[in-house]
């Protein structure tokens, strides 16, 4: 089997950005620095900072806790899975029944509506067709 090739050069270590650096540094310097002084002090350097990079630096440092990586993901698959095996034995919700019966009487109260319209209009053309023809 062949060996794999690597891009990277034997011994060579990546490098965080000079912005990621600079962050790292004044988290050292100061724990309690806020975001905004970081930010304020990188831009007088011209260096871009962004929120996620001052809170990945502060999860470098150990100065808050992370979940692993994915956790949420499977958390939320495993809820999902649940809920699914659940969702089919269970009745519907007395008021998702109402509401649906709500709909229904809607639904046949604006069918009447439209009726009753119609019918309105229909006596309304017969009328003028009425005129109509004693005038001609």
């Amino acid at each position: 089997m062949a060996a794999r090739k690597t891009t990277k050069k034997a011994g060579a270590e990546s490098k965080a950005s000079p912005a990621m650096e600079f962050i790292l540094a004044q988290l050292r310097n100061n724990p309690d620095v806020s975001y905004a002084d970081v930010k304020r002090a990188a831009d007088k350097k011209k260096l871009p900072v962004y929120p996620i990079m001052y809170g990945r630096a502060q999860v470098l440092l150990g100065l808050v806790a992370a979940a692993p990586r994915g956790s949420k993901k499977k958390k939320a698959a495993a809820s999902a899975t649940s809920s699914r095996a659940r969702a089919g034995t269970r009745r519907p919700a007395r008021a998702a029944r109402d509401s649906t019966l709500d709909t229904l009487e809607e639904v046949i109260g604006n069918m009447r509506g439209v009726a009753r319209d119609r019918d309105r209009y229909r006596r309304a053309l017969e009328q003028i067709s009425e005129i109509l023809e004693s005038v001609i």
